[in-house]
């Protein structure tokens, strides 16, 4: 992508998903991706142990009942999403009581309009349980899908049904035992692997720069650079709310939980140097005497991304990592020697020597810290500092849930869209008296999701996987005599599936479709359910693309403007936080660097999903990559002026923050209006009385906005339709 972002960089090529034309072909090409990781072996296992024992139970006792038991172990073990412990023993605790209770719906009658009415009322309240997060809207649709099970079987008097609930307890008792207790339980385990995937994202961005070419051009405007900056700032999120769910109760403990408060302060800071570091390399001079003064701050890098691997190492294995000997000072030796650099390079260096002293502060505490976390020793007086792992007050649920009770809201939409199908479901597969009917309604559940384009995807991925699974049980009926076999296969399909559901969705819809199915056979005797459920799964998949084309469709092109106006406002709020006077607090700097890094996040989410609908030239999508990219490239710029007024003298920026604040804002309200931007003004303000080293960063803050207004600019008229007035997105 050329610097000055008019048009479209020679050879650009899309991310990965673009095609030019037809979305279909995408979808279906991303059945067969399988996603980078390893299988979640020790998540099979438990799920697989949590249904196969009750059934095992079930069977040995000939309890046809405590089969519940096998499904509450299912359901639970499904709800564990990883994370602190406490999160997951209060997900897990939740589906357990919650799902007894919506069992209970079996000792009413339910005749059909019955069925109806509470299916609309539960499946939409359940679709609202995404206002919450990701975790309570598993649960809500694992509870959705429950209910509607429950739903379709035969009445039965009080004392049955409480057995069954007591059967689901119990089952849902033995999956939180395996996984909370019979499991090793180390209650900071996953606070120290989400601390050390930010020690890894930030060895990767150091590692990256280090990597730059001495001459010519530097990477730091490529799209892998602005997904690396991303996912350094998800993993940031990401072990900020770990690590505050987990120390929740622990306010008084003064042992791991305080080392790894030091680590993640620790990255956090690092995350700013090394922002400030490449943006600072990219714009200072390469020739000559500066070719030496780069090529040993790349080097320097290099072995600050060693360091960081130790502290990796001790995180993830309780390794004690091994400090290198790097040197910080070779670039300040290179500035004053003598016929050393001219100004303003001799200022540009002299900021990243100070850049990089301050990198080999932070990474000493980062290595001193994590060999003492292993032996629990306590921490030098100097380490010590306050710190919030999750700052901010938390909303309460009815605050949260009021904010989303507006038309405007995606969740508001996507309920009601939910409830409605699924009664559309309900009503249309009941009525014409379809055998387990309850597939359809259970199929719009799992398929319908808020986005148009994960909608397309999940049908497919559910489609072609239980097309697939069905057949391959319809073979194995035949194959496996013993009822013990179908019970062991059960259980093996059931471990695999969960086992590479991280990896390939569509391989654990394969395998899990003949293991659900095998189990119902096996429960009714009915050995022509596999036909059955693939009738059944195409008429809940069309249902579900009815539903996301007739109710309320809010493509993602009406909402992505929105999203990168909110990064530009959230942009001038950081530029103002920075030039104030007298220069603010670290926490502030933090919260508003925080701000405007959670909305890029929010934008870029929105533009992946902007491409799973995009049916236009890939090249149209140009001007929105552009916006993301040079949006998060201005940050980047603010943070290296963030980062040089901790230590050299600076003028007044207010000329420069106005004249920044007008352009932002007009670039953002041009976004939510739909319309071209006006011109920014002529000239920028005057730079004379700064040194060296503002007027750089400066000028560099002020050409990204150049960019960031041609980018808007050129916005195909395909983003600039707004054809349902726009969404509020589901909140990160």
């Amino acid at each position: 992508m050329r610097g000055d972002g008019a048009e479209p960089a020679e050879g650009w090529v899309a991310p990965r998903g673009v095609a030019a034309r037809g979305h279909l072909p995408r979808h279906v090409a991303g059945l067969f991706r399988f996603q980078p990781g390893r299988p979640a072996v020790a998540a099979g296992l438990r799920t697989a142990l949590a249904l196969g024992v009750p059934l095992l139970v079930s069977a040995l006792l000939q309890l046809p009942q405590a089969a519940w038991a096998g499904m509450a172990g299912l359901f639970v073990a499904l709800v564990d999403k990883g994370g602190p412990y406490r999160t997951r023993a209060w997900a897990m605790g939740a589906m357990t009581v919650l799902g007894a209770l919506v069992g209970l719906i079996i000792a009413l009658p339910s005749p059909f309009w019955v069925d109806v009415a509470l299916t609309l009322l539960w499946v939409t309240a359940c679709g609202f349980a995404r206002s919450y997060g990701d975790t309570p809207g598993i649960l809500g649709i694992l509870l959705a899908n429950l209910f509607v099970v429950s739903l379709a079987l035969p009445s039965h008097g009080p004392g049955a049904a409480l057995m069954q609930a007591a059967y689901f307890v119990a089952g849902g008792a033995w999956s939180m035992f395996l996984a909370l207790v019979l499991w090793p339980l180390r209650p900071y385990r996953p606070a120290r692997l989400a601390i050390a995937t930010c020690y890894e994202e930030l060895a990767n961005v150091a590692d990256a720069v280090a990597g730059w070419p001495l001459e010519g051009p530097s990477r730091v405007g490529t799209w892998e650079a602005v997904q690396r900056a991303a996912r350094m700032r998800q993993s940031l999120e990401t072990a900020r709310d770990t690590l505050g769910a987990t120390r929740q109760g622990r306010q008084e403990e003064s042992g791991r939980g305080e080392h790894l408060l030091v680590l993640l302060e620790d990255a956090d800071a690092m995350s700013l140097l090394l922002t400030a570091m490449s943006e600072s390399l990219d714009e200072a001079p390469r020739g000559g005497a500066c070719r030496v003064a780069r090529a040993e701050a790349q080097r320097a890098l290099r072995s600050l991304s060693v360091d960081l691997r130790g502290v990796v190492g001790g995180l993830v294995r309780g390794t004690a990592p091994v400090p290198t000997a790097w040197d910080a000072e070779a670039v300040t030796r290179v500035v004053h020697a003598d016929g050393g650099l001219p100004e303003p390079a001799r200022s540009q260096y002299a900021h990243v020597a100070g850049l990089l002293g301050r990198l080999r502060e932070h990474g000493a505490v980062a290595v001193d810290v994590a060999s003492r976390l292993e032996g629990g020793r306590p921490l030098p007086e100097r380490d010590t500092m306050s710190f919030s792992a999750a700052p901010g007050q938390e909303r309460g649920g009815w605050a949260v849930l009021r904010d989303h009770l507006t038309p405007q809201s995606v969740v508001f939409r996507h309920a009601l869209r939910l409830g409605l199908t699924a009664t559309v479901a309900t009503a249309l597969a009941e009525g014409l008296g379809l055998n387990h009917w309850y597939w359809v309604t259970i199929t719009v559940i799992v398929v319908l999701q808020p986005y148009a384009g994960l909608t397309m995807e999940k049908g497919l991925q559910r489609v072609a996987g239980t097309l697939v699974g069905s057949v391959l049980a319809m073979g194995l009926v035949y194959v496996l005599p013993a009822r013990w076999m179908m019970l062991a296969v059960i259980v093996g399909l059931i471990c695999v599936s969960v086992s590479v559901r991280p990896l390939n969705f569509t391989v654990f819809q394969v395998l899990l479709a003949p293991a659900l199915v095998l189990l119902a056979e096996i429960q009714t005797g009915d050995w022509q359910l596999a036909g059955v459920r693939i009738l059944n799964t195409l008429l809940g998949g069309a249902l579900a693309l009815l539903g996301i084309r007739l109710l309320w469709p809010s493509p993602e092109h009406a909402r992505f403007p929105e999203e990168v106006a909110s990064v530009l406002r959230a942009g001038r709020d950081y530029l103002r936080e920075v030039a104030r006077t007298p220069v603010p607090a670290e926490p502030e700097l933090r919260a508003a660097r925080r701000r405007v890094g959670v909305a890029l996040l929010s934008a870029e989410a929105s533009f992946q999903r902007m491409l799973s609908e995009w049916k236009g030239p890939a090249k149209e999508l140009e001007p929105g990559m552009a916006l993301i990219t040079f949006a998060r490239r201005f940050t980047a710029a603010v943070t290296a002026l963030a980062a040089s007024r901790a230590w050299h003298p600076t003028s007044d920026l207010g000329p420069v923050v106005r004249y920044a604040s007008d352009a932002l804002e007009e670039l953002a309200a041009a976004l939510v209006a739909r319309r071209v931007p006006s011109g920014l003004k002529r000239e920028a303000p005057s730079l004379e009385g700064t040194d060296a080293l503002e007027r750089t960063q400066v000028s560099r803050l002020v050409r990204q906005l150049g960019v960031l207004h041609r980018a808007v600019e050129r916005m195909p008229p395909a983003l600039r339709a707004a054809e349902d007035g726009g969404a509020r997105p589901v909140p990160a």
